[in-house]
C-alpha cells in the first residue's frame, strides 16, 4: 500500500533514469516520442502540472538541475517521498540542496542564501514554505511578504529561465492551534506566503491542503494520523503524505 521510501542526508546526488532510442521506443510501445512529449509541453506550457513543468525541464537538458531549497530536512520523509516520486515521473535530473531546516524568511533574506542558489544554477528550484519557522520568530505578515518577496524577485531575476516552484508543508496538528503573540500560527504564514506566489505567477504544490482533504476523504480525524507527540506522522499519516505530495504534483493550479 505504500511505497517504500528511504531516507537520504547527502546533499548532492544524481537522479537518472534509463535513456532508449525515442523513435524506436515510440513505435514499439505506443509511447510519444521525447520530441513530441517537449511539442505537447511547450504548447501546454501555462497549463502544466508541477511535475510536467518538472519533467519538462530534464527533458530540455538532459541532466536539468534540481536545487531544493528553504526550510527543509533532508533526512525527512518529506525530503524522501517527494524525490522519490519526482525520480520516478521525469528525465534525467541532478538533485542539489541549499537547505536551511528551521530558518524562517527573515534568516533566508538577511543570510543572503539566494547566493548559495544561483551559484548551482539550477534549471528547477523547489521551494519549501518555512510558515512554521516564521510563526516561531513571531514576525508580522507583512515582513514574511517583503522577504519572501525579495528572495523569490532574486531568484527570477539572476535565474531568468529558472522554473521556482513554492510547495506548502505538511500539517503540523500541535501547532495548529498554537499561537505567537501576534495570534497568527503556522498556516496564517502558509496563506501570505501562497499570496506572494499567486502575485508573482510562481507555481504552489499544495501539500498541507491535500493532505487535509485525502485524511477527510479516508474518513481519518486528524490526531489519528499523529504519534503522541502530535508532530510525527504514524504509519496512517506517512501514506497520506505520500498520497498528498503525489496528488499536489500532479493537479493543476487554478487559474
Amino acid at each position: 500500500m505504500f511505497a517504500e521510501i528511504q531516507n537520504s542526508e547527502s546533499t548532492e546526488g544524481s537522479i537518472s533514469q534509463e535513456s532508449t532510442n525515442e523513435e524506436d521506443e515510440s513505435a514499439d510501445t505506443g509511447k510519444i516520442s521525447v520530441d513530441e512529449q517537449l511539442k505537447f509541453y511547450k504548447e501546454n506550457i501555462n497549463s502544466l502540472t508541477a511535475i510536467e513543468k518538472i519533467d519538462y525541464q530534464s527533458l530540455l537538458k538532459s541532466p536539468a538541475v534540481l536545487t531544493y531549497y528553504g526550510d527543509i530536512d533532508s533526512s525527512s520523509d518529506w525530503y524522501a517521498i517527494m524525490n522519490n516520486y519526482i525520480a520516478e515521473h521525469t528525465d534525467e535530473l541532478e538533485v542539489q540542496n541549499a537547505v536551511y531546516p528551521e530558518s524562517d524568511t527573515y534568516e533566508l533574506y538577511i543570510e543572503q542564501t539566494t547566493t548559495n542558489v544561483v551559484a548551482m544554477e539550477p534549471d528547477i528550484i523547489v521551494y519549501r514554505m518555512p510558515a512554521l519557522a516564521d510563526k516561531v520568530r513571531d514576525i508580522g505578515l507583512s515582513e514574511t511578504n517583503d522577504y519572501l518577496s525579495s528572495i523569490l524577485t532574486t531568484l527570477m531575476d539572476s535565474l531568468p529561465d529558472t522554473e521556482i516552484i513554492l510547495v506548502e508543508p505538511e500539517p503540523v496538528l500541535s501547532e495548529m492551534e498554537n499561537l505567537n503573540s501576534r495570534s497568527l500560527d503556522y498556516r496564517s504564514y502558509m496563506n501570505e506566503m501562497k499570496e506572494v506566489a499567486n502575485d508573482m505567477e510562481i507555481q504552489v504544490i499544495s501539500t498541507h491542503e491535500q493532505f487535509i482533504n485525502i485524511a477527510e476523504e479516508e474518513g481519518f480525524e486528524l490526531a489519528e494520523l499523529y504519534k503522541e507527540d502530535e508532530t510525527s506522522l504514524n504509519e496512517n499519516g506517512l501514506i497520506i503524505l505520500q498520497q498528498a505530495i503525489e496528488r499536489g504534483l500532479t493537479t493543476k493550479t487554478e487559474e
